[in-house]
């Protein structure tokens, strides 16, 4: 069967296409030298950062320090004047004031570590930038404590006289095994003195013992005192006896 004129068509143009050879381009020695600088800054841009914040950080780490016991004294100084407050605008003033200080220390609290410090309070006043840029961070301190809400890591920032619940908890229990040991219970006191009158009547030395806080010392009781408590002794266990007798008949 004899190819149609289409089909020669579609030959022609096959044929007369140019077979294009598809051949890498070699990058320049200047694209090579870029991709290499940013392949080796790649693990040093993480430690760069780390180091300017410490830098900073130990440079601001007093301006910042002392402003943040200034809003600490005027933090507490609002407080106690609103509790004394004597009527309704006169709390108001003071709570405004308490407000004003807070979000002066949501700014401390939030200032980023990476930055140089600007301080809020100065004599002379901040240059255009500084201003913008202070009343920025101030916004985002204000809107990322609003957000996370760390009331109790802010208040310990803001007063200095938080504690957490474990540390309190521990101190209760530590309390509690002193007053245990302070206080000994009347079997201790019991066996002491049974030890103590068995020492005596066979003539050896007195151990030294620990004496608790609550526990009068054995060896400052008088002679009569001691005889006393040796009768004492031996008419209870008389007594214990007696009654081991009579139960068994």
């Amino acid at each position: 069967m004899a190819p149609t004129a289409g089909t020669r068509l579609r030959f022609k143009t096959v044929r007369g296409k140019k077979v294009s050879q598809t051949t890498k381009k070699v990058p320049s020695l200047k694209n090579r030298i870029r991709g290499l600088e940013r392949f080796l800054s790649r693990g040093h841009e993480k430690k760069d950062q780390v180091a300017m914040e410490k830098k900073n950080a130990e440079k601001y780490k007093r301006p910042r320090f002392f402003e943040r016991v200034k809003v600490m004294r005027k933090l507490r100084q609002a407080k106690n004047c609103i509790e004394q407050a004597k009527n309704e605008a006169e709390r108001a003033e003071h709570e405004k004031k308490f407000k004003k200080y807070r979000e002066k220390m949501m700014y401390i609290y939030y200032y980023p570590k990476s930055e140089p410090y600007i301080p809020l309070f100065l004599s002379a006043s901040h240059s255009k930038e500084n201003q913008k840029r202070q009343k920025k961070l101030r916004k985002e301190a204000i809107a990322r404590f609003e957000k996370e809400q760390p009331i109790d890591a802010f208040h310990q920032f803001c007063f200095n006289d938080g504690k957490s619940k474990d540390s309190t908890t521990a101190e209760k229990t530590r309390s509690a095994a002193e007053l245990l040991l302070k206080n000994p219970t009347k079997e201790m006191v019991k066996k002491q003195k049974k030890a103590y009158s068995k020492r005596s009547k066979s003539g050896e030395k007195s151990k030294h013992t620990p004496v608790l806080v609550d526990q009068e010392d054995d060896d400052e009781m008088t002679d009569a005192a001691k005889e006393d408590c040796v009768e004492e002794e031996e008419h209870e266990e008389h007594e214990m006896e007696k009654e081991e007798d009579d139960f068994f008949l």
